[in-house]
């Protein structure tokens, strides 16, 4: 007889859930108990990762697996004990009482066999902090929801560099600062079980490598990640612009009420909505309903500014999200990805186009006004050009001109590439629009014709 808390089916259910990337795809998997020597041990095979929970239990040992909808049918909030009971052939019930009453549920086990046993666990285990589980979570988030050549539906946990990435194509997150216990670079499946709250209350974090899975544990609970081993993943920290002559630092009271006032910026239920930062000194933030014209404005009072002038536009989810993870520093760069940075997390976008509210300045339409902060651009200091004497001798050679950077001009070569390569993009779609309009005419004209409805005519 199997014997466990009406609430552990709930967590087990629950978090099995989310053990698979993406929406769940056919039936759902067996649970499989196995009690041995007072300890109970519970996991799910899903077809990303393997769940599992160990815990004390006063029934009997024995091994037994069980359709999903079983935990459905007994799960609760309380500490209610449930029974597995097995009877003759293949045949169960499952037993547990519900506020003095009883309740009853038959079933069909099912015979266990090799599939139904556990991932071996690691040999050792390293501990982590718990922003490791949310740097999982969040990259998980970004990752993108369909492969194609590079395996961007998984998140990368590059072990040498303590760094967690994800990315879909469009926007990366780079999360530093973790110390691993393997050298490689794994690509795990991006499951949304470690944003779980059952997870993230747990006493600590721990991760171990075995030949085929990435493991966390977090106290009772572990999750197997199966390494893909065959896929190709985008060098995303090499995609971070190094060098950004606009650099805005957004202090924490600027964050917090541009956050306060995002639900009533445009934009909210449309997906890769722009947003348009102005940077001039301080910085302004707009965003246009699409639908009515109105544009919305957000004047921050204190951020830091160094740098030129700079106006972009961003998807209005992906600065909300930044802001969000702490990322308060804006570094802009005409023509390259824009980055948001800070504690450790690095979010890199591509620009929009530019938004239309960004060529307009509201007259009232702002939510939250203050004077915006400007920083007092240096006078330059007049000079007077003097010839040299030289005395009847040769004029010196220049001074040499310092040495061109090679990653500023690979860094300047992409992003013209990346311009070229948009403006061919839009050229063809041009073409074919042209070439569409003319084959609508021809059969416009065509249909004219035969019904005797040329020029001057009459049917």
């Amino acid at each position: 007889m199997i014997v466990f808390p009406r609430e552990r089916a709930r967590s087990v259910r629950a978090l099995a859930r989310k053990c698979v990337a993406g929406r769940p795809r056919g039936p759902a998997p067996p649970v499989v108990f196995e009690s041995r020597a007072g300890t109970l041990s519970v996991w799910v095979h899903t077809a990303d990762a393997v769940l599992t929970h160990t815990a004390p239990t006063a029934g009997g040992d024995g091994v037994l697996v069980v359709p999903m909808d079983v935990l459905t049918a007994v799960e609760g909030t309380g500490d209610e004990a449930v029974e597995l009971v097995v009877g003759e052939g293949l045949r169960g019930e499952a037993r547990w009482s519900a506020r003095g009453v009883s309740h009853t549920h038959p079933f069909d086990r099912i015979e266990p066999g090799k599939p139904h046993r556990p991932p071996p666990p690691p040999d050792d285990w390293h501990p982590v902090p718990p922003a490791f589980l949310t740097a999982l979570h969040e990259c998980g988030r970004t990752a993108g929801r369909e492969a194609g050549r590079f395996a961007l539906t998984r998140v990368q946990v590059a072990g040498s560099a303590g760094r967690v990435a994800g990315t879909d194509g469009r926007t990366a997150l780079i999360w530093d600062g973790f110390a691993l216990p393997f050298d490689e670079d794994l690509l795990v499946p991006a499951v949304p079980v470690f944003g779980d709250q059952t997870l993230a209350a747990g006493p600590a974090v721990r991760v171990g490598r075995t030949a085929d899975h990435l493991v966390v544990e977090v106290g009772p609970w572990r999750v197997f990640l199966t390494a893909d081993a065959t896929g190709r993943y985008p060098d995303v920290a090499g995609a971070v612009p190094k060098h950004a002559p606009t650099v805005v630092t957004l202090d924490s009271a600027d964050a917090a009420a541009l956050l306060a006032a995002w639900p009533r910026l445009p934009g909210a239920d449309v997906a890769c909505h722009p947003v348009t930062l102005a940077v001039d000194g301080g910085v302004v933030v707009r965003g246009r309903d699409e639908a009515t014209g109105a544009v919305e404005t957000v004047r921050l009072a204190r951020p830091a500014v160094t740098g030129p002038t700079a106006r972009i536009a961003v998807d209005r989810q992906v600065l909300a999200r930044a802001l969000a993870l702490g990322c308060t520093t804006v570094r802009v760069a005409d023509g390259r990805p824009v980055v948001f940075a800070g504690g450790g997390r690095t979010v890199v976008t591509m620009a929009l186009d530019p938004d239309p509210a960004a060529e307009v300045e509201p007259a009232t339409t702002g939510i939250a006004a203050a004077d915006l902060v400007r920083i007092p651009e240096p006078v330059p200091e007049r000079r007077i050009a003097v010839r040299p004497a030289s005395n009847g001798h040769a004029a010196p050679d220049p001074p040499p001109t310092d040495p061109v950077d090679p990653v500023v001009v690979a860094e300047d070569l992409r992003a013209a590439l990346a311009d070229a390569a948009a403006k061919a993009g839009r050229l063809v779609a041009a073409l074919k629009s042209r070439r569409k309009e003319q084959k609508a005419l021809t059969q416009v004209w065509s249909s004219l014709k035969a019904l005797h409805l040329g020029p001057g005519g009459s049917p």
